[in-house]
C-alpha cells in the first residue's frame, strides 16, 4: 500500500524493542538549499538511504537537518519516509558562517588523519575542505581508493555542514588556487607570519604533506597566486597545521576569543 503522507502527519510511536531517536541527541542530516520549503525538507536520495539503512531512522524520529550554508532545522521524519524521504520542519534557525569564508586545501595524509581534519574544521566553521596529492605525500591512492575516500570524507564533512570531495591531482590543485581570490601557502620556509598576509571575504589555506611542500611545488603555487606564510617556529603535524591556522584566523577576525 501507499504509505506517503503530508508533512504534518502525526509521529509514529516506537514499537517494542525499538528505542526512539528522541531519547538521545538527534541525528544530523544534510539537504541542499533547493530541497527546502517553508514547512518541509526533501532529503537527497543518498542522504535518505544513509538515514534509513545506516542510521536506522524511522517514521516519527526527530533529526537535525542542515543546508551547509548556516541554516539548521529541528525536523521530524514524516510517515512513509523510506518511500518519500521528507522531513517536517518543527523549528528552523539560521547561523550564517563566520566571515571570512575559510577554505582548506589539505595534502594527503595516511590513516584517518584527513577524517580528523575534516571533523575539526567543520566544527570550527570552515566552509570547504579539499584534499590533494603532492610529491612528498607519504600516501598515494588509485582512482578506486580515491573515490571511496572522497565518499567517506564527504560523510564526515556533511555532518559538520562543510563541503568536500574526491582528492585533487596536483594540476587540479594549481587550477583551483588560480581561481581563488586570496590563497595562502602555509610553508615553513616563508618569511612572513600568517597574520600579515590575510585579507578578503574568502581565504584559502594550503597545507602541505607530512614530508613538506617541495620547493618546485611552492613555486608553482606562488605562480598561481598563493602568498607564502608561516605559522611560527613550532613544528606542527600536517593534521594539526590546518586546525591551528583556522583557529588563528577566527581569533584574528573576532569570531572566537
Amino acid at each position: 500500500s501507499n504509505r506517503r503522507a503530508t508533512a504534518c502527519s502525526p509521529p509514529v510511536q516506537p514499537g517494542p524493542g525499538r528505542a526512539s531517536a528522541r531519547m538521545s541527541e538527534p541525528r544530523r542530516l544534510w539537504a541542499p538549499p533547493e530541497c527546502w520549503s517553508p514547512r518541509e525538507v526533501r532529503l537527497p536520495p543518498e542522504e535518505a538511504h544513509h538515514a534509513a539503512r545506516v542510521l536506522r531512522l524511522r517514521d516519527g524520529d526527530e533529526v537535525t537537518v542542515i543546508d551547509g550554508l548556516g541554516r539548521i532545522a529541528s525536523c521530524e521524519l514524516v510517515r512513509g519516509f523510506e518511500d518519500d524521504p521528507r522531513t517536517a520542519i518543527l523549528h528552523s534557525v539560521s547561523h550564517p558562517r563566520p566571515r571570512p569564508e575559510i577554505v582548506v586545501y589539505q595534502a594527503a595524509a595516511k590513516g584517518t588523519k584527513v577524517d580528523s581534519v575534516a571533523g575539526r574544521l567543520g566544527a570550527l566553521g570552515a566552509a570547504e575542505l579539499a584534499v590533494f596529492t603532492s610529491e612528498r605525500a607519504v600516501v598515494s591512492w588509485d582512482a578506486r581508493k580515491a573515490s571511496r575516500l572522497g565518499t567517506r570524507w564527504a560523510a564526515v564533512a556533511r555532518a559538520a555542514a562543510m563541503a568536500t570531495g574526491a582528492p585533487l591531482a596536483w594540476p587540479e590543485l594549481v587550477a583551483r588556487i588560480e581561481a581563488e581570490p586570496h590563497s595562502v601557502l602555509l610553508w615553513e620556509e616563508a618569511g612572513l607570519p600568517l597574520r600579515d598576509v590575510i585579507s578578503g571575504e574568502r581565504i584559502a589555506l594550503v597545507v602541505g604533506p607530512e614530508g613538506g611542500i617541495a620547493a618546485a611545488e611552492a613555486a608553482a603555487l606562488q605562480g598561481a597566486g598563493a602568498v607564502s606564510a608561516s605559522l611560527g617556529p613550532r613544528i606542527l603535524r600536517t593534521e594539526e597545521a590546518a586546525v591551528a591556522a583556522v583557529v588563528g584566523l577566527l581569533w584574528h577576525f573576532g569570531a572566537i576569543g
